[in-house]
């Protein structure tokens, strides 16, 4: 149970509400009770100027300090007056002290006190007693302290404290509520998270949650959906693959056997014709086997490459060479563009080979007769641009996203013998990639535009495993 994080949250706000209501409080206990201690006291201590007269005038009567009790007491009168001195001015528990010259109590309300000697830094509070300009003394009192405190006084202490208790409580039931909402709206949205995590792991793939909460919670939230739609589309793709090559399989491997089991049946002659269409599937099924090799391997980064310099317009020009007859079969003209001074590459050359043969071959594929393709390198920033342009065929915008996935067709229509087997644009921008490169298509004017850009410059050890 206290592992939960709505329990543990609430326990630390339960926790902080305590520590800071106790020390308010303590604080606030104490300086009320000292302070209103301290202005009792010092209400309490201060002496009636009319009492200092009376004592000065008592001592210039008489010339000594004997019978001033009376006075201190408020009984007596000064020079037979006969008026109170005090006036009930003897406080509650109050002690007034005449004190002589030498420090020492001459006369007291408390008559244990007289001949005690008292402090002298204590008469710096006492009044003194002055005659004809000479002093004769001081009149002093000494406060009870917490004596001093009436009912009326400790009654309001009381009742300020029972109010300060009253509100520590009130705050911690507060502190105690707004924590468990809290908590609860923290911890909501990672049991949220809990359970679709729980039915990503039993193959609920795609599963969405809401993204709300805190901004951490948001980001996390957020990074889950992304994390779970990607899996479910990686899924969706696997599948796809994996169905797509079965059938890609399948064609061949069922056109080799029937040929075969034929010519075992003696259906079809064992001759060389009927021999060259089984080799030929051979072929194509080594062919396909292969591209899915590459692949595989480019998809994880551990393709081989075998560096080395290369002029890109000799790169260019060897394969436009090569492609040359093929477009004049198809009455396709085939034009090319290359900038002059291009910079070396430092690229796998026999892979770069394959990604042009193989957008060349597409662009042959899709042009249509007396259409055209068109070839162009140029320096763009520090990367080159290869760019391979044909007319008479479109690509929508759903087409052009899909169009480097493995076994994807423009035209599903199309024979797989006529139309390959869907990997090559695949191939080719994992290959581009491994050089850190980037590829991309673009469609207007019913032209198809594939091009792809490799970095001038040293490049850092492969991210790969030979």
């Amino acid at each position: 149970m206290f592992n939960r994080l709505s329990v543990r949250l609430s326990l630390a706000f339960l926790l902080s509400a305590w520590i800071g209501i106790a020390a308010m409080v303590l604080v606030v206990q104490r300086t009320l009770d000292a302070g209103f201690r301290q202005y009792v006291i010092s209400r309490e201590s201060e002496i009636n100027p009319d009492q200092v007269s009376r004592l000065e005038a008592y001592y210039a009567a008489n010339g000594t300090w004997d019978g001033a009790n009376s006075i201190l007491s408020g009984r007596g009168s000064a020079g037979g007056a006969g008026n109170g001195a005090g006036g009930g001015d003897s406080g509650r528990g109050a002690t007034f002290s005449i004190v002589g010259l030498d420090h020492t109590i001459i006369a007291s309300t408390d008559s244990a006190l007289e001949g005690m000697a008292v402090d002298p830094a204590l008469l710096n509070s006492a009044s003194p007693l002055v005659v004809s300009g000479v002093q004769v003394g001081w009149l002093y009192r000494a406060s009870p302290g917490i004596q001093a405190l009436g009912a009326a006084e400790v009654a309001f202490l009381d009742e300020a404290n029972r109010w300060l208790t009253a509100a520590g409580l009130g705050a911690t039931a507060l502190a105690l509520l707004v924590g468990v909402i809290l908590a609860y709206s923290l911890a909501r949205p990672l049991r949220e998270l809990t359970t679709a995590a729980r039915d990503l792991s039993v193959g609920q793939l795609g599963r969405q949650v809401d993204v709300r909460g805190t901004v951490e919670v948001n980001a996390l939230a957020a990074e889950f959906n992304t994390m779970s739609q990607a899996l479910a589309e990686a899924e969706s793709l696997r599948q796809r693959m994996a169905a797509d090559v079965a059938h890609e399989l399948r064609t061949p491997v069922s056109v080799l056997r029937g040929h075969l089991e034929a010519m075992l049946d003696g259906v079809y002659p064992l001759d060389s014709a009927h021999v060259a269409v089984a080799h030929d599937q051979t072929i194509h099924l080594a062919r396909l086997v292969e591209d899915l090799r590459v692949l595989t391997l480019a998809e994880a980064k551990r393709l081989p490459l075998e560096r080395a310099q290369i002029a890109p317009a000799t790169l260019v020009s060897q394969l436009l060479d090569a492609f040359e007859p093929l477009a004049l079969d198809g009455e396709i003209r085939l034009t090319r563009e290359i900038a002059p001074d291009l910079p070396a590459l430092h690229v796998d050359v026999t892979r770069i080979r394959q990604v042009i043969s193989n957008l060349l071959t597409n662009a042959l594929r899709h042009t249509p007769t007396g259409g055209e393709i068109a070839v162009s390198v140029k320096r763009e920033n520090d990367s080159v641009c290869f760019s391979v342009v044909n007319t008479g065929s479109s690509l929508n915008a759903a087409d052009a996203a899909r169009v480097f996935q493995p076994f994807w067709r423009a035209d599903a229509a199309r024979e797989r013998d006529s139309g390959g087997s869907g990997l090559g644009l695949a191939i080719s921008r994992e290959i581009v990639a491994l050089h850190s490169g980037s590829m991309r298509v673009e469609s207007h004017d019913n032209r198809v535009t594939f091009a792809f850009t490799l970095p001038i410059g040293a490049f850092k050890s492969d991210l790969r495993e030979r």
